[in-house]
């Protein structure tokens, strides 16, 4: 009986042979990480363990064929599982003899003669360095030092797939043996669209299987699927062009979890399409209602408005990814100078859901400058900490969030005056609100008070003696020490990074930690300073310090005055501290 369905699984032999692969700019980085190299090492040593030559199904590859060539491929899905048995073969090699790391070498690495060599297998720019220069050599990573977290991830996998086949070829399993498990046994349903109408149905096709993706990967895959539905090839330019500098933004900023970029999207979507805290959450879906393709082919009108709406939004998408890259991996090149110190500030907050829409709509109306972005940044950084930073103002750390979204898209759009403040209530003192400049301002001052007031905010820097709380624990004691520190110093510049450190990322001169000074086991051994009044003092604000973790590490639990002088003068090598605020 005649199967008119089957399709045969390809080896990996069979997809390699005589062809080359890239992976385009607007897809992600490399993005797995120890949990799915692992699973495939376990899928490995089951198959080794398995004498049937039943092929197993590894995965599916997308490919779609580049104009005017007969045998290069730009990937569409599969990437990430190409990319780590490309990395398996390549520790292979580097463990067979001669003959057969030539062999693997030229059906999987590279390929041409001396001086004309090319990779069979080709990554996007952000990581195609790294990968060739390090990965696919000697894995000295002086050649292409890391920079982004594909780039750890690749040389993660690497490292892995080496021990892994340590193990195994100490155990008894000769290395043809797992050369052959991979190119015999590995089978992949390979499929490769003749028009590209194709390709864009299997950008929804991938993004509606199940398959574990960002809601920005989810939105970037309609999107091409929008541009080619609709015949706008400058829109399908565009996205492929933009999108490589928006995830290049993103790498930069160390944004690049599925969470971290959905969140990314969602402030995105709620500043440019104006949804509510809600709808951003379930951004892919709400945005595909809201386009509705199939009406926009019945209409013209429609379709060119949609198509300068996506254009516009893709633009949207770069600047703001940007803005992500200024304050989250800041160099400032070519920004206002009034504006460094403030997005210092709020990055050092480290606390950024409920303003970021805010902060990107800000940004983006100003053009990165002016006195008015100066001043609304400024009062953006104080609502953050006395709303969402500060102890036990808010239940929830959602407090008032869709009220902030609000203002955002409104004030993105010019709406928000008029939206938000009746014609009878603009009187404020002396004043007229006029613009929604003057609206924010207030808007964001009413805002800040009612959930904040001023006397609620200075008791929250007070410790209850009955409460159990400990301000060693609260997130915004770095930032208040050092803002504090700051004011007593209002000439020296703080380096943000040295409090955003984590210890065990931060050297003994580059990282500032959190000291006690009333050390909390401090004679404690002797029965001393264990009562009740002593566990509030040792909590309280005040016996906290920023301190310069290589005076820290030699604190211990001495007493307080023994360590005051070796912070003061110093002790045995180290100088004593740089910072006012122990001194005082």
């Amino acid at each position: 009986m005649q199967n008119n369905f089957l399709q045969q699984l390809r080896t990996l032999p069979e997809i390699f042979e005589g062809n080359y692969f890239y992976i385009p700019d607007y897809q992600r980085g490399y993005a797995w990480d120890e949990k799915q190299v692992e699973e495939l090492l376990k899928d490995l040593e089951h198959l080794l363990l398995d004498a049937s030559a039943v092929r197993h199904y590894t995965g599916t590859l997308v490919l779609s064929q580049l104009k005017k060539t007969i045998n290069e491929y730009q990937i569409v899905d599969g990437q990430q599982r190409l990319t780590t048995l490309v990395i398996f073969l390549k520790c292979i090699s580097s463990v067979c003899d001669e003959n057969l790391k030539r062999i693997i070498s030229a059906k999987y690495i590279k390929r041409g003669d001396t001086g004309n060599e090319q990779f069979a297998l080709k990554l996007n720019s952000d990581t195609r360095k790294f990968f060739e220069k390090v990965v696919l050599s000697d894995c000295d990573v002086e050649k292409s030092p890391i920079t982004l977290e594909s780039h750890e991830r690749l040389l993660s996998a690497h490292n892995s797939i080496s021990k892994w086949l340590s193990l195994q070829t100490t155990s008894g399993i000769p290395i043809e043996q797992i050369l052959n498990v991979l190119e015999d046994r590995l089978g992949f349903l390979v499929y490769s669209p003749l028009e590209d109408a194709e390709t864009g149905i299997m950008f929804e096709v991938i993004n509606n299987r199940g398959k574990q993706l960002s809601e920005l990967e989810k939105v970037k895959n309609y999107l091409i699927y929008c541009s080619i539905k609709l015949s706008a090839s400058s829109l399908r330019q565009e996205i492929t062009e933009y999108w490589s500098e928006i995830v290049q933004s993103l790498n930069k900023a160390k944004k690049t979890s599925p969470g971290e970029e959905s969140s990314f999207l969602r402030y995105c979507l709620v500043v440019f399409f104006k949804m509510n805290k809600t709808d951003s959450q379930h951004g892919y879906d709400v945005l595909k209602s809201r386009i509705r393709i199939d009406q926009c082919l019945q209409d013209v009108e429609k379709k060119n408005n949609t198509i300068i709406s996506l254009q516009d939004f893709i633009q949207f998408l770069k600047l703001s990814a940007k803005w992500y890259e200024h304050l989250y991996a800041p160099s400032y090149n070519g920004l206002d100078k009034a504006i460094k110190p403030l997005i210092e500030n709020i990055r050092a907050q480290n606390v950024h859901a409920s303003i970021m829409p805010l902060f990107l709509a800000l940004v983006l109306k100003n053009k990165g400058k002016g006195e008015v972005l100066v001043r609304h940044l400024a009062l953006l950084e104080k609502l953050n900490f006395r709303v969402y930073i500060a102890n036990g103002m808010t239940f929830r750390k959602d407090t008032g969030q869709g009220d902030l979204y609000q203002y955002a898209s409104r004030y993105y759009h010019d709406g928000l005056l008029n939206h938000h403040i009746a014609e009878e209530n603009r009187i404020v003192g002396h004043i007229k609100l006029t613009n929604d400049d003057q609206a924010l301002e207030y808007l964001l001052v009413i805002f800040t008070q009612y959930h904040a007031h001023d006397d609620w905010f200075e008791e929250s820097f007070r410790l209850d003696r009955k409460s159990p709380f400990d301000f060693y624990g609260w997130p915004g004691i770095r930032y208040f020490l050092m803002n504090y520190e700051s004011s007593l110093q209002p000439n020296k510049t703080i380096n943000i990074d040295k409090i955003l450190k984590g210890r065990s990322a931060g050297k003994t001169n580059d990282y500032l930690s959190v000291e006690h000074l009333w050390a909390t086991k401090n004679r404690n051994f002797e029965g001393q300073n264990c009562r009740e009044v002593d566990y509030y003092q040792k909590r309280r604000l005040g016996n906290f310090v920023l301190l310069e973790l290589r005076l820290n590490i030699q604190g211990s639990d001495d007493d307080a005055w023994i360590k005051a002088d070796r912070y003061l003068e110093g002790f045995e090598q180290e100088a004593p501290t740089d910072l006012y605020h122990v001194r005082l």
